[in-house]
């Protein structure tokens, strides 16, 4: 037969340190941006697929390529916030 299991007066969120709290809430913050970084890179492409099969004349290849760039760096650097270990 089982021992009963203690009910704790605490409610649970007071079992996490509160260290560990704000922790996890950076951690959601960093996904959140990496995730919106990753969304702009997407639609930074899409963009440029579309310009280029539909033969815009307009499409001027340093521009977009920049735009890449700034996407893309934009997105790395979301992602090195994400995976930056503290020390």
């Amino acid at each position: 037969m089982r021992a009963a299991r203690r009910k704790t007066s605490r409610p649970q969120a007071a079992i996490v340190p509160a260290q560990s709290r704000v922790t996890v809430r950076t951690t959601v913050a960093a996904l959140r941006r990496g995730r919106a970084a990753l969304a702009h890179v997407d639609a930074e492409l899409d963009a440029l697929l579309a310009a280029l099969r539909s033969g815009a004349a307009g499409l001027d290849p340093a521009d977009a390529s920049q735009r890449i760039r700034n996407a893309t760096a934009a997105a790395a650097a979301s992602l090195d916030a994400i995976f930056r270990r503290p020390g």
